[in-house]
């Protein structure tokens, strides 16, 4: 299911998108889903999280926003200063939030998926293992490398401002630029 305030307007991108895809309000996807992909402007956060409290509860949130001071306002400034995964998960409680997909521009997800030369790395920060397991394997669906980079509180490590923010590299390469060890193997 996908949805927006103006579900109306999303009729053709929901044929494109296949038979079993349907479009309804927001308040019907969030009580639809397991796994919600929230992306909108970061200042609709703290109202998403009041309105949809019961419907969001207990799921797995991917989210996917970043807040930037010049669309969203004073929120922003104390999000970036506390970190996002930090304010999200406060904006968001009773969620599994994964900050995921945040640090990639929407041309480069739409298109980027499963490069030639190697799959491009998409940082993920979450307290939850099972909802950074959900989250790893929809990375990969898409297309990319999942790099679980830590808690909420590291996600600020690939907020809007560092290094890794809408760069598109390899796992190793993000790992490295994160001081994060090689995974296992």
């Amino acid at each position: 299911m996908i949805s927006s305030r103006h579900p109306d307007e999303l009729t053709e991108l929901a044929k494109t998108l296949g038979p079993n895809v349907r479009v309804g309000t927001p308040r019907e996807a969030a009580a639809f889903g397991d796994v919600i992909l929230l992306s909108v402007p970061y200042s609709a956060t703290p109202q998403i999280g009041r309105d949809f409290a019961k419907e969001l509860k207990g799921k797995i949130v991917l989210d996917t926003g970043n807040p930037y001071p010049q669309r969203d306002g004073a929120m922003a400034i104390e999000a970036r200063r506390k970190g996002t995964g930090v304010s999200s998960a406060e904006f968001l409680p009773g969620v599994k939030l994964v900050r995921a997909f945040n640090a990639i521009n929407s041309d480069s997800l739409r298109t980027e998926g499963n490069h030639a030369g190697g799959r491009y790395a998409i940082p993920l920060a979450g307290n939850d293992a099972q909802a950074l397991a959900v989250a790893q394997r929809l990375v990969e669906d898409a297309g990319f490398e999942p790099v679980v980079v830590g808690d909420l509180s590291r996600a600020r490590e690939f907020d809007f401002g560092t290094a890794p923010y809408t760069k598109l590299q390899s796992a190793a390469a993000l790992r490295k630029e994160l001081g994060l060890p090689e995974p296992a193997k």
